[in-house]
């Protein structure tokens, strides 16, 4: 083949290579691609969350008042010591003798108190009571006799009679004058008993004081 038709050879080649450059954008034919940003690490994701609101209505009780009931104290009444002197005391101390001496019949195991009721002057007053009580070996004793009831002692003479009873005792048995509605006239005096036959018999004068 001569140059000629090597030349035209090339032409046509030449050509076909132009045309798909034209037609698929080849070479010098390329479009511009104009580049599409991205979302850079910068621009944060906001999300929007509509608020919820709450309304809470709390309802505080306080205490109620109350009023406190009154205590009512209820006072017992108690005897109440008094330095007034009795109309009435003991005259001197007991005589303790024997019993054989007024009863001579009597056993020496009776115990026998008596006495008389003298007023400032020394003469008798009847009537009064004497209030024997406590207890002896055991045994309750409450008797109550008037001044005037056993003349053997004088006009104004009493005596309690307690068979049985001649028993060693200190401050368990009682001796007191009282009026005829049972109002003390002298303090409760106690009395010293014994087994003994030479002092089971106890002599107690009251004198009127005041």
């Amino acid at each position: 083949m001569g140059f000629g038709g090597l030349f035209f050879i090339l032409l046509i080649l030449g050509g076909a290579v132009w045309l798909m450059m034209l037609v698929f954008g080849w070479g010098p034919y390329a479009a511009e691609v104009t580049a599409t940003p991205s979302p850079t690490a910068t621009e944060a994701l906001v999300e929007t969350t509509d608020p919820v609101q709450v309304s809470a209505t709390a309802t505080l009780e306080g205490p109620t008042a109350t009023t406190a009931p009154t205590a009512t104290v209820t006072l017992t009444p108690t005897a109440t010591a008094t330095n007034e002197p009795m109309p009435f005391n003991l005259f001197g101390d007991p005589d303790t003798i024997a019993s054989i001496i007024f009863y001579p019949n009597l056993d020496c195991n009776w115990l026998i108190i008596g006495g008389q009721v003298v007023d400032l002057k020394n003469e008798p007053v009847l009537g009064l009571t004497l209030h024997l009580f406590g207890e002896l070996g055991g045994v309750t004793i409450d008797q109550q006799v008037l001044s005037g009831s056993a003349t053997i002692y004088g006009e104004s003479g009493y005596e309690f009679r307690l068979e049985g009873m001649a028993v060693n005792s200190s401050n368990t048995l009682f001796l007191q004058l009282v009026d005829a509605n049972g109002r003390p006239l002298s303090q409760a005096y106690g009395l010293r008993t014994y087994e003994d036959c030479q002092k089971n018999m106890l002599i107690i004068k009251f004198q009127q004081v005041r």
